[in-house]
C-alpha cells in the first residue's frame, strides 16, 4: 500500500469504496465475457441498481460533517467492509486472488476464475454468482439499516 493509501484509510470517516463503481465494473465484466449467462446479468444489473441508490442516499450524508453520526458511519463501514469481503472466495485456482474483482492483468477484461476455469464452468459461475448475490443483498440490508434509522 502507498502511504497515500494508508493515510487515506486512517483519517477518511468512511472507507473508500465506491459501490456503484463496483457494480460498474462487474458489468462490464460479464458485457463480453462468453461463459455470461442471463442470471448473472440480471443480478449484476440489481446490484448495481441498488447500490446506486445506497451510495447516494446513506454515503453521500458521510461527506457532510455535519451529518456524521457515529452510529450511521460505524453502520456504513460495516456494510462497505462486508461488501469487499463478498468478493473473496475460499479456494481460488492457483495462482489467482481470493478476490474475483481482481483481474488476472491490465488488458485482460472479465472475471479471471471464469477465464481459468474452463472446465469448471459451473463451479465457477456459482461463485461468481453468490458473490454477486451476498454483495447486492449486503447492499439491500444496508438500504433497510438506514431506512430503519430514525438518526436521519
Amino acid at each position: 500500500m502507498t502511504a497515500e493509501a494508508i493515510l487515506r484509510l486512517s483519517t477518511d470517516p468512511v472507507l473508500p469504496f465506491n459501490t456503484l463503481d463496483i457494480a460498474l465494473d462487474i458489468q462490464n465484466k460479464l458485457k463480453d465475457d462468453p461463459l455470461r449467462r442471463p442470471d448473472l446479468l440480471a443480478i449484476a444489473a440489481s446490484f448495481r441498481t441498488n447500490s446506486s441508490l445506497f451510495q447516494s442516499e446513506f454515503m453521500r450524508p458521510a461527506n457532510d460533517p455535519k451529518e456524521r453520526d457515529p452510529s450511521h458511519m460505524r453502520m456504513l463501514n460495516d456494510v462497505l467492509r462486508d461488501l469487499e469481503k463478498s468478493f473473496l472466495i475460499p479456494s481460488p485456482p492457483p495462482g489467482f486472488s481470493r478476490n474475483i474483482l481482481f483481474g488476472l492483468n491490465r488488458h485482460t477484461s472479465g472475471f479471471a476464475i471464469l477465464k481459468a476455469a474452463q472446465e469448471d464452468v459451473n463451479r465457477s459461475l456459482s461463485q461468481v454468482s453468490t458473490s454477486i448475490s451476498s454483495a447486492e443483498m449486503l447492499i439491500f440490508s444496508g438500504l433497510e439499516l438506514f431506512e430503519n434509522d430514525g438518526s436521519q
